[in-house]
């Protein structure tokens, strides 16, 4: 990929980003590092201001496209996600709370919780981030495979 436009990040903001994007929350990337919490969120600040970004979920999304596997390092989720999931994976992407989900698409609090855990499952991520990031790689690949004509066989 192209380094162009590519933000500067510290090595120390790529470790903490790094296991952001794996589902980490704060004290376990604190954990992890030997850092303080305090250190560790005020790396993932300073990390969403030279990503663009205005909360933790966009910058791992950022920070996944512009240093994330390359798509043919990719596998195609198995299970294919709804077009609801679709729809509620979208907007955790934009970092709107589950609350904020369930007023937007007109469904109760617990349906879009259920939802969550339905595409955690197919997704294979252990939290929100996590799936919207793996569910970005694979509108990507997707797309790649399109373009390309390719079934990225290995």
């Amino acid at each position: 990929m192209p380094t162009i436009n590519r933000p500067r990040l510290t090595p120390r903001e790529h470790d903490v980003m790094r296991l952001v994007l794996c589902g980490h929350n704060d004290s376990q990337i604190a954990a992890q590092l030997y850092l303080g919490l305090h250190t560790v969120t005020k790396y993932i600040q300073l990390a969403c201001h030279k990503l663009g970004a205005a909360n933790r979920t966009v910058a791992a999304l950022t920070y996944d496209l512009h240093y994330g596997p390359a798509l043919t390092a990719c596998t195609p989720c198995a299970t294919p996600l709804t077009p609801r999931e679709q729809m509620v994976i979208e907007l955790v992407a934009s970092g709107a709370s589950d609350r904020v989900i369930a007023a937007h698409l007109h469904l109760s609090l617990s349906t879009v919780r259920q939802h969550l855990l339905s595409l955690r499952q197919k997704l294979g991520a252990p939290n929100r981030i996590a799936a919207a990031v793996e569910y970005y790689r694979q509108v990507r690949l997707l797309s790649y495979m399109k373009m390309t004509g390719s079934t990225l066989r290995h």
